[in-house]
């Protein structure tokens, strides 16, 4: 198993070539085509209340409209100067939802990447364009920070193992990287966990990589503990599942999974 087809979201900010040429890396260092992503929003409409609420000037989206140019020409610039020609990145320009679009992007990929920014107050119950795709992407979704990452990205990894399936989809999506790293663990919290963790590294082992088990009793704090781990060891990487709350699945993400995407200072791949 390889990566063969990497997506990456471009966003408009100081981080964006960095990202980009990190995720050219990677993709070469796997043979993959590298799909460049940009999505424009549609307009803005106002909301307010009164007469003249319902109306909204042409002037106003189509002000909106010339900035979303901007961007795109922007972000395209930048591509076109990262990704010389025979790099084999392709630049792709859509309109509408976009964490929907990015979904549907993600879904004939076999790994997408995107940039976690720090989300503070009501913002941070608010789930980014690239956590929507995480949770509806059928694969891999790859969260690096805003300032972006090394391109030997996996050197050393942690795993969050809780005998779930959204672990186990975690974990093997993410055995390309894993294949490559110097340095595995897979750590285990709470006891119903620690059951299956010596087959989990068995499992890893049998495709080559240097795994070794790390029980955890407390589960408390589960998104905590993974990134204390990660401090612990010098982990570059952080791969575990995604977990939401089944009827506000789009809204609200379990304590774990909301923890780590607030505090994670490295990568985390997350699967669902």
């Amino acid at each position: 198993m390889s990566y063969r087809t990497i997506v990456l979201q471009l966003v408009d900010d100081e981080g964006n070539a960095a990202r980009l040429r990190a995720a050219l890396a990677l993709a070469q260092r796997f043979g993959a085509r590298l799909i460049a992503v940009h999505v424009t929003p549609p307009p803005i409409v106002p909301v307010g209340y009164g007469e003249g609420a319902a109306y909204v000037g042409p002037e106003i989206i189509e002000a909106q409209r010339e900035a979303a140019k901007a961007v795109a020409e922007r972000l395209e610039a930048t591509f076109r100067s990262v990704c010389e020609p025979g790099s084999g990145a392709v630049w792709r320009h859509l309109e509408g939802d976009p964490g929907e679009r990015l979904a549907q992007s993600a879904r004939t990929a076999d790994l997408t990447i995107g940039p976690r920014f720090e989300a503070r107050g009501l913002d941070s119950l608010v789930l980014q364009p690239i956590e929507q795709t995480a949770l509806s992407a059928g694969g891999p979704v790859l969260l690096v920070p805003a300032e972006g990452f090394a391109a030997d990205l996996g050197r050393k990894v942690v795993v969050g193992w809780n005998g779930r399936k959204e672990a186990a989809r975690a974990v093997k999506d993410a055995l390309p990287l894993l294949a490559a790293a110097i340095e595995v663990e897979v750590v285990a919290i709470g006891a119903e966990a620690g059951e299956t963790l010596e087959d989990a590294v068995a499992m890893l082992e049998r495709h080559g990589v240097a795994a070794r088990g790390y029980r955890v009793a407390e589960e408390a704090d589960a998104g905590g503990q993974l990134l204390a781990r990660m401090g612990e060891i010098g982990a570059d990487l952080l791969v575990m599942g995604i977990y939401s709350h089944a009827r506000l699945r789009q809204l609200v993400l379990g304590g774990a999974t909301r923890h780590v995407l607030q505090h994670a200072q490295g990568a985390v791949l997350f699967s669902c």
